[in-house]
């Protein structure tokens, strides 16, 4: 008999490794890209639907981390029956990740973005009840983020500036 209880640990244990250090895309953590792709397109909210298996903005899901809606769509579905639960129990199933990308700050040891986020998941079973998982803390991208520069090459005011 599949039971609903055990979905309050799936959506903790789905927001927990998608928090993690073990989440690493290519070259830097998949919460990195994610951070200096909010910073380069101005979207600081990233949301990845499990029933449908989407994700967007497509802003937030470039490549590297293009296909993080459709690896974690798989592991919450593989999560759900390992747990002991079944999939036609499970009306909505989604996790939200927020940057405040208004306290962007340069992480102390390395100088690269460090921004604060909040992840929520959320599942609502058939019976509409809901189970949520919170997650909020500081992360890092591991590589630098350079602003567009507003300066034209032909500036020749530009010409001597040092650039770091």
């Amino acid at each position: 008999m599949a039971r609903y209880k055990v979905l309050k640990g799936v959506a903790h244990n789905i927001g927990h490794s998608f928090t993690s250090t073990m989440n690493y895309a290519s070259d830097d953590y998949t919460l990195g890209h994610i951070l200096r792709f909010a910073l380069e397109s101005g979207q600081d909210t990233l949301t990845i639907d499990f029933v449908n298996g989407e994700g967007e903005p497509t802003a937030l899901l470039r490549e590297p981390i293009s296909m993080v809606p459709q690896w974690y769509t798989k592991m919450f579905w593989n999560m759900v029956a390992s747990s002991g639960s079944d999939r036609t129990l499970i009306e909505s199933a989604k996790l939200t990740l927020r940057y405040d990308v208004s306290s962007v700050r340069s992480a102390q040891w390395n100088g690269h973005p460090e921004g604060h986020y909040v992840c929520d998941v959320s599942i609502t079973d058939i019976r509409g009840k809901i189970y949520v998982a919170h997650f909020a803390d500081w992360w890092y991208s591991e590589k630098p983020f350079r602003a567009p520069s507003k300066v034209k090459w032909w500036n020749p005011l530009s010409w001597f500036r040092r650039v770091t």
